[in-house]
C-alpha cells in the first residue's frame, strides 16, 4: 500500500546540517592515449560537479579522502595497475564504469588483476547520468562521516534500567564513527532548573499550546514542562551537543515534570535531535535519520504487531511537532503526570530504522506505509500502525531490541547506500 508523499518538512529543518553534507571525494580517470581528441573533457564535464574532485595522476591524496578510479575507456588496465603500485589507496579499490567506451570490460580485467594480487576491489557500474547523481550522495555520505567525526551526544542522566540489551561501548562508538558520548549527570538538569521561565520560552510554551488542538492538562504544567525544555537547550548549547538523550523517567520522579514536551521541542529545533530514555543506540538512530534526510523522526515502542497483515504499532508519548498532521495536549501515559504529546500523523510512506550494537553498525531497516493513527488509553499517547514492507517477524525473533525510529519517507535504498560507503570508509 503506498502512502502520500510527505511534503511536511519545512527546508529549515536541513539547513542547519547542509553545511556538512558535501564534502570532496576524489575521481582519477584514466582514459587510453589513442582516445579521440576532446573525449576525457567531454566525458568528464558529466561527472564533475560540487563535491567531486577530478584529479590526475600526480595529484597529493591525503588519507582521509574518499578515492575512486575512473575507466573512462578501455585499453587502461596497465595504467592503472602501475598508478596503483605507487599509491596507497585504502581498499577495496572502487572502480567506477559506465555503459560507453569498453569501460567495463577495462574494469573487469582490473578488478581481477587487484584480487590475484590480494587486493580488495570492487566495479561500480552504472550509466554516466546516475553515475554522476551517486558521486553526488557519496560526496554527501563523505560529509556527515566528516560531521560525525567531530560529533557530541550527550547522555544526560544513565540509559534507563529496562534497556538491558541497548547499552554500547564508548570507546568503540568513537573508534567506528569518530562520535564522543558525552555522560552528563542528571542533576545539571533536575537541580539547576530555572526559578521561572524566560519570556522567550514563554512564548514558545504559548505557540505551542495555541497549535494544539486540544490540551486537557493545566497551563502550569505546561509551563513547567517549559522550563525543563529551557533549561535543555542551554544544556546542549553549551556542551555543543549535535544529540542528547535523556534519563526522563528519572526526570519525572525527581521533578515531577516528564520529558515529553522538552524533547518535542528540541526535535522541531534545527541541527539538533532528542532520545527518550537515555537509549543511545536508538538517538543515533536519530541523529543519522536527520543528518540523511533533513527531517525530523519518531522514536517509538513497538507496541504490537500483526503476523496475518504484516503490520505494527508503535508508540511514544511526545513526538516532533513538525511531523505531525495535529498534535494534542495531554498528560504521560504511565504515570498520568505532567505533560505528554499526542500526534496524528499523515498517512505516508515511512522509513523504520535501527542502529545497534556495542559500536553502532548494526543496523535494520524496512519501508512502510501508515495506515492508522489510534486512539488507545492503555498504551502510550502518539500511537500509529504502519503496513510494513519487512516481514514483522522481524520484531518477534531478529529484533535489534525495543526502540525503533520512524523517518517521514521512503529512505530505504539511500540508508543501505549509506552504511555500504560507511563500511568503506
Amino acid at each position: 500500500m503506498k502512502g502520500r508523499t510527505f511534503e511536511g518538512i519545512s527546508q529549515s529543518h536541513i539547513a542547519e546540517y547542509s553545511k556538512y553534507q558535501i564534502m570532496p571525494i576524489n575521481i582519477i580517470p584514466f582514459f587510453s592515449a589513442v582516445s579521440p581528441e576532446g573525449l576525457s573533457n567531454e566525458i568528464l564535464m558529466d561527472l564533475e560537479q560540487e563535491g567531486v574532485n577530478i584529479l590526475s595522476t600526480n595529484s597529493t591524496i591525503t588519507p582521509n579522502e574518499p578515492t575512486y578510479i575512473f575507466i573512462g575507456t578501455g585499453g587502461t588496465e596497465n595504467d592503472v595497475s602501475k598508478y596503483l603500485e605507487t599509491k596507497d589507496l585504502k581498499p577495496p579499490i572502487i572502480l567506477l564504469s559506465y555503459d560507453e567506451r569498453n569501460s567495463l570490460p577495462a574494469a573487469m580485467e582490473i578488478r581481477s588483476y587487484l584480487q590475484r594480487k590480494g587486493t580488495a576491489a570492487r566495479i561500480v557500474h552504472l550509466p554516466l547520468a546516475q553515475l554522476h547523481a551517486l558521486l553526488r550522495r557519496w560526496s554527501k555520505y563523505h560529509g556527515i562521516m566528516e560531521f560525525l567525526r567531530s560529533a557530541k551526544l550527550g547522555v544526560i542522566g544513565e540509559p534507563s534500567s529496562w534497556l538491558i540489551a541497548s547499552h554500547v561501548n564508548s570507546l568503540k562508538v568513537t573508534k567506528r564513527w569518530g562520535l564522543d558520548i558525552e555522560d552528563i549527570p542528571i542533576v545539571e538538569l533536575t537541580k539547576k532548573l530555572p526559578s521561572e521561565i524566560s519570556k522567550e520560552f514563554l512564548e514558545q510554551v504559548d505557540t505551542f499550546k495555541s497549535k494544539a488542538i486540544c490540551q486537557s492538562v493545566s497551563d502550569d504544567e505546561v509551563e513547567k514542562a517549559g522550563m525543563v525544555a529551557q533549561r535543555l537547550e542551554e544544556l546542549t548549547q553549551n556542551k555543543k551537543l549535535a544529540a542528547v538523550t535523556v534519563q526522563c523517567f528519572s526526570l519525572l520522579q525527581e521533578t515531577g515534570i516528564s520529558g515529553c514536551y522538552p524533547l518535542s521541542f528540541l526535535n522541531d529545533k534545527e541541527g539538533l535531535v532528542a532520545g527518550c530514555e537515555g537509549d543511545v543506540p536508538a538517538t543515533f538512530t536519530m541523529l543519522l535519520a536527520r543528518l540523511l534526510t533533513g527531517s525530523p523522526s519518531f522514536m517509538a515502542n513497538v507496541a504490537s504487531v500483526d503476523q496475518e497483515l504484516n503490520t505494527a504499532v508503535f508508540a511514544h508519548c511526545t513526538i516532533s511537532t513538525g511531523i505531525t498532521d495535529s498534535y494534542e495536549i495531554t498528560n504521560h501515559f504511565e504515570t498520568g503526570m505532567s505533560v505528554g504529546v499526542r500526534g496524528k500523523l499523515p498517512l505516508i510512506e515511512v522509513t523504520v530504522l535501527k542502529v545497534f550494537g556495542e559500536d553502532l553498525n548494526e543496523y535494520w531497516v524496512s519501508g512502510g506505509t501508515i495506515i492508522d493513527n489510534l486512539v488507545n488509553d492503555k498504551g502510550c499517547r502518539t500511537q500509529i500502525r504502519v503496513a510494513m514492507d519487512e516481514s514483522v517477524d522481524y520484531f518477534l525473533e531478529e529484533s535489534l531490541a525495543n526502540h525503533h525510529i520512524i523517518i517521514p519517507g521512503d529512505h530505504v535504498q539511500e540508508i543501505i547506500e549509506f552504511f555500504d560507503f560507511a563500511n568503506r570508509e
